[in-house]
């Protein structure tokens, strides 16, 4: 089996989790799932529903990055009172909202461009136009580090 096939085989059962324990078979429970994980497979994917290796597995591979593109949908703050707004937990159980949005945002776009699904563009423009740019612009609101970037 070749290395895109070991790899593609790999994202389509854990993605988007972190790590994988070998020495147990599972799913490091102290980690669990983000952005960074689910954004890199959807690039990945998308690449795989493109070349030819791939062809016979298109609709899985579809499913799987809508699925990935879901769970980024999850993780968004959507809560317009807070600074974190149109961010993206770090991981699952996390509070704190960095700068995935910058990974996030072309995963989720590559989404859209697959599905026509609307959900994934307003996303992706809700953490560039809003998440992305008030980091940049807003760094007097900060004071501490943490309240900026905790949920």
């Amino acid at each position: 089996m070749g290395v895109l096939r070991t790899y593609f085989d790999f994202l389509m059962e854990y993605a988007p989790y972190f790590y994988y324990l070998s020495d147990s078979g599972i799913i490091d429970p102290e980690w669990g799932r983000g952005p960074a994980p689910a954004s890199f497979a959807i690039q990945f994917l998308n690449e795989a529903y493109c070349a030819k290796e791939f062809e016979n597995e298109k609709s899985a591979v579809q499913a799987k990055i809508v699925e990935l593109a879901d769970y980024l949908l999850t993780i968004q703050c959507v809560d317009d009172e807070k600074l974190a707004y149109g961010g993206f937990k770090s991981r699952d159980d996390s509070t704190y909202y960095y700068v995935d949005a910058m990974r996030a945002i072309p995963a989720l776009l590559i989404a859209y461009d697959l599905t026509d699904n609307q959900s994934y563009l307003d996303a992706a423009k809700l953490a560039g136009g809003t998440f992305l740019y008030n980091m940049q612009h807003k760094p007097s609101l900060l004071g501490v580090h943490d309240q900026y970037y905790g949920g």
